[in-house]
């Protein structure tokens, strides 16, 4: 008998207990390998957050080997990603998600073909909807799957990573700061000044990925942001904290930070629940890098945040973009889970 000959169906109640099984497997697994991950819930947890997702409308799949045996899970999801939103800097319109993709120990024999048999099974739920591009994200230390993704044209795309709410490490090798460099908050003055930067660093990605594009609507998506902070909003009530860079007195990097709050539930569930710091972007013109002032921008974050309450600091970096895959692993950022993309213009037949 085959038990290498998978099948792909919606799931049932009869299978939910071994699928929860399944479930606990792969989280203690991950959460062995990555303490920074989420904690391994409960099965009672696990349980409800199926319930829940069958619920709310999910189509989620079942892997089963020839003797009914359950190897995989899936719950296959559309994101759609407003016009107006910054996301679309960096995905595509409609978006396929795969919701709590489960998988089997990847030493054991059948879990190429389990992998294949989801992956297959997402597809087809995608194009049935329209997807124009699709997205996986997995735990960075568990990168077995990478090859498999490779081969349904998914490429690496972004990297989450995370440092620990303290000091930067000190640099490894001596940096001379300018004098005339100062940093400080930015002022509504400084607006097109921004703009101006944010345009440059993504013109800059855009030699490094397919997956970022500057356009009009993402500058207006982030002019939007800046004007809560222009109207006194918080860091708490959702706008953004920046920081500038001043040379001989003009404006010449900036970072952009913002207040992250995540629940227990929250997709793709890598992260535990609480409060980040998030680094969104560093943006320094191509004639002032170089010169440290993007570390400088990272120490003012962080005494910017002190007062703040926050488990860690997250960032995303693309490691195609030879500064960024650079720079942040250099600073201590270590990579927590990984997004896999591909994207497409028409629908796959």
């Amino acid at each position: 008998m085959n038990t290498h000959a998978i099948t792909v169906r919606p799931v049932s109640d009869a299978v939910i207990p071994d699928i929860v099984d399944l479930i606990l497997a792969q989280e203690f697994r991950q959460f062995t390998a990555d303490s920074r991950l989420r904690a391994v819930r409960s099965r009672q947890q696990i349980e409800a957050a199926l319930v829940r997702g069958r619920q709310e409308g999910g189509q989620p799949l079942v892997a089963l080997d020839s003797r009914g045996h359950v190897r995989g899970y899936v719950a296959p999801s559309v994101w759609t990603i407003a016009e107006t939103s910054m996301l679309r800097a960096f995905l595509s319109a409609r978006n396929g998600v795969a919701l709590n993709l489960t998988l089997p120990h990847p030493v054991e024999e059948d879990a190429r073909s389990v992998t294949f048999a989801l992956l297959d099974g997402l597809n087809k739920f995608w194009v049935q909807h329209n997807t124009t591009g699709d997205l996986i994200r997995w735990p960075s230390r568990d990168a077995w799957i990478e090859p498999f993704l490779a081969e349904r044209a998914f490429q690496l795309d972004s990297v989450c990573a995370s440092y620990p709410r303290q000091p930067l490490s000190p640099p490894t090798q001596s940096v001379v700061k300018s004098p005339s460099i100062l940093t400080r908050h930015a002022r509504q003055e400084d607006e097109e000044t921004l703009v101006r930067l944010l345009h440059e660093e993504l013109r800059f990605h855009e030699l490094y990925t397919p997956f970022v594009r500057s356009s009009s609507e993402v500058l207006d998506a982030f002019r939007k942001k800046l004007a809560r902070l222009w109207r006194g909003e918080s860091l708490e009530e959702g706008a953004p904290l920046i920081i500038v860079a001043e040379q001989a007195g003009e404006v010449v990097a900036m970072g952009e930070n913002t207040l992250l709050v995540l629940g227990s539930e929250e997709e793709p569930g890598f992260t535990p629940s609480g409060r980040y710091a998030c680094i969104e972007n560093v943006s320094v013109q191509e004639e002032a890098r170089g010169q440290g002032i993007g570390r400088m921008l990272l120490e003012a974050a962080f005494a910017a945040f002190a007062a703040t309450q926050f488990e860690q600091y997250l960032l995303w970096y693309n490691p195609a973009n030879v500064l960024a895959g650079r720079v942040w692993p250099h600073l201590g950022f270590q990579p927590l889970w990984t997004t896999y993309q591909r994207m497409h213009t028409v629908a796959e037949s």
